[in-house]
């Protein structure tokens, strides 16, 4: 994890305990689904599959489905994952909090969105190894659009 996820953890911690509450209840539950992508997305995957010539199209539109699925939700919700405080009427803790929040949310690459977009890219990558697969194993040029989309 990034160095200022850590400090983002330390300061919603923080607040966690000292607030109480639906707050407290708010942090617990970033936490937890902290630590449930953490999971998901931390280093190689130990989950494999085989592709032969037999599964390798059906194989192709499952991972290019679900990278389009992924794409189009992220690009619907992260306009709405920044956390807004007006600083003069919240005071200074709430702005920080914001500040920690958008951070872990939306902010860099170990952020929960750019962690999201890796993992998109990544299905992108392996939906193009899978169309280099269905090539060697002689599926047509139309099969393999029909299954993959056009190259773009």
């Amino acid at each position: 994890m990034a160095q200022e996820n850590v400090g983002a953890d330390a300061v919603l911690g923080a607040v966690a305990g000292v607030a109480g509450g639906a707050i407290g209840a708010a942090v617990n539950a970033l936490h937890s689904a902290s630590a449930a992508l953490d999971g998901l997305t931390s280093g190689p995957s130990s989950q494999s599959f085989h592709v032969n010539e037999g599964n390798v199209l059906k194989a192709g539109v499952i991972i290019q489905d679900q990278a389009a699925v992924l794409a189009r939700a992220l690009r619907k919700a992260e306009s709405h994952l920044d956390v807004d405080v007006n600083s003069s009427d919240s005071g200074i803790v709430s702005s920080n909090i914001a500040g920690a929040w958008n951070r872990r949310l939306t902010m860099g690459d170990d952020s929960y969105v750019g962690r999201i977009r890796l993992y998109v890219e990544s299905l992108d990558k392996l939906s193009g190894q899978l169309r280099e697969s269905a090539k060697q194993y002689g599926f047509s040029e139309e099969e393999i659009t029909t299954t993959f989309g056009p190259v773009t």
